[in-house]
């Protein structure tokens, strides 16, 4: 398993961004939605279940920069670790689309290398499978339902997680501009042998989550360590937030043990 996703920028081009969709709208002209939705790669958890990470990367929208985001979390706190986040956003100038890529791997690298003490620090090692993923580009499935089995290696067995998101409106944070509707929070519960629990519940948004507009599930990792014990599990979500060009999709992970 290679490394993954989340970044949440804060929005400080949003503004200008609702003044040049007004105009559009103004003049009776339908916008061109660019935006960009960051890549992911899981890092994965430590050998005991306890540490998880991953990595999400991109080109930003409406400046062309190359960025990476990595996140550390302590399973069981579901919260990040020492000096997580570590978010690299690099100003290269324009390029040809090869550069560009350069760039890019430039910036993953050197991200990588300022976390890495705490990557090894905390024993990340890769452990653990994808046991179900549903990217943006999937247009099939249910974006806010979830089912898988637990064990890779033998699916037809054994008891399903099961995941189930649902969005609802918060209040609008002063930071966010008019103009790209409502402003959304989400809700996840879990649900394993007939026993559910609530992972998130949003009375607010968080200053992290950027100006949310929606959510999808986007993948379940599970890890079950070497030394016996419950499941180590990551939830990958994607957040679909106000962005320069149009929506920006950003990843967050919620952890914890089944």
């Amino acid at each position: 398993m290679r490394r993954l996703t989340p970044k949440a920028r804060t929005l400080a081009a949003a503004p200008l961004a609702a003044t040049a969709f007004a105009l559009l709208v103004s003049l009776g002209t339908t916008p061109a939605f660019a935006g960009d939705y960051a890549r992911v790669d899981v890092m994965g958890f430590s050998a005991d279940g306890n540490r998880f990470a991953f990595e999400e990367y991109g080109t930003q929208d409406g400046s062309g920069f190359p960025y990476s985001n990595i996140y550390v979390f302590d399973v069981d706190r579901d919260a990040w670790l020492g000096s997580s986040p570590f978010r690299r956003l690099d100003e290269t100038g324009d390029a040809t689309p090869a550069q560009a890529q350069a760039a890019l791997e430039r910036t993953r690298e050197a991200n990588r290398e300022e976390a890495w003490d705490l990557i090894v620090s905390a024993g990340i090692a890769g452990r653990g499978d994808t046991v179900a993923h549903n990217p943006p580009t999937e247009r099939g499935a249910d974006p806010h339902l979830m089912i898988a089995s637990m064990r890779p290696d033998v699916p037809a067995f054994g008891p399903q997680v099961e995941l189930r998101l649902t969005e609802h409106a918060v209040e609008r944070p002063a930071r966010c501009p008019d103009g790209f509707g409502g402003m959304k929070g989400f809700r996840l519960t879990l649900t394993l042998e007939g026993e559910t629990r609530v992972l998130n519940d949003d009375a607010r948004l968080p200053q992290s989550r950027g100006c949310a507009l929606g959510y999808r599930i986007e993948r379940l990792v599970l890890h079950h360590p070497v030394n016996g014990g419950p499941a180590s599990f990551a939830v990958i979500v994607l957040v679909e937030q106000v962005g320069f060009e149009g929506p920006d999709g950003r990843h967050l992970a919620i952890t914890g043990r089944l």
